[in-house]
């Protein structure tokens, strides 16, 4: 499979290299970054990944790569494809018979009636018996044989999906092409872009929202400059441009912009005039404000590396 960056403005998937049935890999990341992992030949989306910091605090988090638990018949056909090849051949083909001919034929009774002792070897390798209850059928005793019976009256689109995935595996399995991305694959696709420009919009908001006239106000920079790509996210004022004052309000917990606090203190009635507001500075370092510890140490000078956030 392919690991994809997902860019939030545009859309467009940037490969960062492959990750084989059983690997691992470690990719540096900022938090909030869409990943995605397809499958290399048909871009199959397998995963859709959001960098996060992980619970207990340290820097790694942990993804194991495994199906959507939202998508049971993808998770069915996942579980199935943990098995060994030579067991999977003779299952993939026998599953594909049954719901091809429900599918084929979906008025006909016999086609919807499983005898489980037949094909006891196949409901033994895992997965496969959580395919056909998600698929709606229902075990049931006639007599001393134990069958598997598909009701009419249960819908038909869960077969069909799960006809492609079962057939993807069995392409899989012998070496065959593998069909296009499915549409459910491209609507989860699509689904993923929205949530990373949704993501993305969320930290291009300001920082803090005037209480007077609803307007923005980028007070704290920092969230900016850590997305910069400078090492720990430190850039100057002359680089990201300067960043505007706020007046806060302790009493009322509010704060006003630059305009409204002018008109404030001309009189006008733009927050109570009995209040005391505080001025705060603008905030564009992790060091800026009282409760924000020392800058770190410029690093050794370093004759053969010039460059550098520091100059």
């Amino acid at each position: 499979m392919e690991l994809l960056y997902l860019d939030a403005s545009s859309g467009a998937e940037t490969p960062y290299g492959e990750l084989a049935q059983g690997g691992s890999k470690s990719q540096e990341s900022f938090v909030g970054h869409r990943w995605l992992l397809r499958e290399k030949t048909s871009r199959e989306l397998l995963m859709s990944v959001v960098a996060a910091r992980a619970p207990d605090g340290s820097r790694f988090q942990h993804v194991v790569v495994q199906s959507d638990s939202a998508d049971p018949l993808r998770a069915a056909v996942w579980r199935m494809g943990s098995s060994p090849r030579e067991v999977l051949l003779p299952t993939s083909a026998l599953l594909i018979k049954i719901v091809s001919n429900i599918t084929a034929n979906p008025a006909e009774p016999k086609y919807r009636t499983i005898n489980a002792t037949k094909m006891a070897s196949a409901l033994d390798v895992p997965g496969v018996l959580a395919l056909l209850t998600t698929l709606g059928f229902e075990q049931h005793v006639d007599g001393d044989v134990p069958r598997l019976i598909l009701a009419p009256t249960r819908p038909t689109a869960p077969l069909h999906d799960a006809l492609g995935l079962l057939r993807r595996l069995d392409a899989i399995l012998n070496g065959r092409p593998l069909p296009q991305e499915s549409l459910a694959s491209m609507q989860a696709t699509q689904q993923a872009a929205q949530a990373a420009r949704a993501s993305s919009s969320a930290a291009d908001a300001p920082s803090h929202r005037c209480q007077s006239c609803g307007n923005g106000i980028e007070n704290d920079l920092r969230r900016k400059l850590a997305g910069s790509g400078e090492i720990g996210g430190w850039r100057t004022l002359d680089v990201v441009g300067s960043g505007e004052y706020r007046f806060h309000c302790d009493r009322c917990n509010v704060d006003l912009c630059a305009k409204c606090y002018d008109r404030y203190k001309g009189g006008e009635a733009t927050h109570d005039q009995s209040h005391q507001l505080t001025i705060i500075a603008p905030i564009t370092t992790p060091w800026g404000g009282s409760s924000y510890g020392p800058p770190p140490a410029p690093p050794a000078f370093n004759p053969s590396k010039r460059r550098g956030p520091w100059g």
